[in-house]
């Protein structure tokens, strides 16, 4: 009796082993997880973005990555990709920013931004509406890591929630020296001039790099100060007194200059028969008008004018100013809208 199987046998069985082995790869390859539901996705956003009020909702999903580009979401996973489209709105991925994830996940306005609302020198919403800016830009149409649950978020925002503080500037023009003739060996009873400005300090404090342009206005005038035994001729004619001095503040917004105003014309004499000489310049008479324009060199700030008229026995005068600052808001973020009432509008979606 042959035992031996026939030859065609070990064909069929070397078929039958390859069938097999294509079927197990096969199988090894179908996925065992579906993809995500980016319409569900997308669903539960328009929800929130086309709410006629702050509204909120969250989805969960198995994404490993999700891509958010303006009015679309991608959604992937081991299983595959799936793709929808918002029907309403433009919305603002928030990964990285940490206080918006907060708001997106229920937090309120007042507490994330309430070291900027205690601050008059910064713009609660105008902080938040750079971090809105650096989001989207950030992170739209990026591929984001996602932690299994999608969160939306429309929040109302008051752009008038802040404010702030005013600016604060102080000029003070002080007589800081007596004018007094150069050489003056008269004695007393001979001749004892008034007194009159000689020097001028200016100082300034408030805004930084402001620029301060001060002109002051008058007359030098010495011929009817002097004393009988100087011949009038001699005394040279008034001049206007025309002079201008600039100072710009520090960073810090403070500044200061002195100012010297002096003459042309002046006087040289000894006086005959006597050991008596004068030598002088021509003293700035009462009133010295003053005109001070204080500028910003950015433009963003007003020009500033002040005028006033100072005598040596004034001592000083002092000026000072309030400016009021406002933030503009035009709502520039595609994701952002600006309401009627002027509020804020926007939706926020965290991964």
């Amino acid at each position: 009796m042959d035992l031996e199987a026939p030859v065609d046998a070990w064909y069929v069985y070397a078929a039958v082993a390859l069938v097999a082995a294509t079927l197990v790869g096969l199988v090894a390859a179908v996925p065992t997880t579906p993809p995500p539901d980016a319409e569900r996705a997308a669903g539960a956003v328009e929800g929130v973005t086309a709410s006629e009020y702050p509204a909120s909702a969250s989805y969960d999903h198995d994404a490993d990555v999700v891509t958010i580009d303006r009015r679309t979401i991608t959604m992937e996973n081991a299983g595959g990709r799936s793709h929808a489209a918002f029907a309403y709105g433009v919305v603002v991925p928030v990964s990285g920013e940490e206080r918006l994830e907060n708001l997106t996940h229920g937090a309120s306005f007042e507490e994330e931004y309430a070291t900027e609302l205690a601050d008059g020198d910064e713009h609660a919403v105008a902080a938040f509406e750079r971090e809105l800016a650096e989001a989207f830009e950030d992170n739209t149409g990026e591929e984001l890591r996602a932690d299994g649950e999608l969160h939306a978020r429309q929040l109302a925002v008051d752009t008038g929630a802040d404010g702030l503080d005013p600016l604060e500037e102080r000029l003070t023009v002080r007589v800081s020296d007596d004018w007094g003739p150069i050489v003056d060996e008269l004695p007393d009873e001979l001749w004892e001039p008034e007194p009159y400005v000689g020097e001028l300090s200016v100082s300034y404090v408030g805004v930084g790099h402001r620029h301060v342009e001060i002109r002051m206005d008058g007359e030098y005038r010495l011929a009817d100060l002097l004393p009988g035994i100087v011949p009038e001729e001699i005394a040279p004619d008034p001049e206007p007194l025309a002079e201008t001095e600039r100072l710009t503040a520090t960073a810090d917004g403070v500044g200061g200059t002195v100012v010297e105003p002096r003459s042309d014309g002046r006087i040289d004499h000894e006086i005959p028969g006597t050991d008596y000489r004068l030598e002088s310049s021509q003293p700035p008479r009462d009133p010295i008008e003053f005109t001070v324009e204080l500028t910003d060199p950015a433009g963003e700030l007003p020009t500033e004018r002040w005028e006033f008229e100072l005598e040596h026995a004034d001592g000083e005068h002092s000026w000072e100013n309030e400016i009021d600052r406002e933030v503009e808001f035009e709502g520039d973020v595609p994701a952002i809208e600006l309401d009627e009432r002027g509020y804020y509008r926007v939706t926020l979606v965290a991964v």
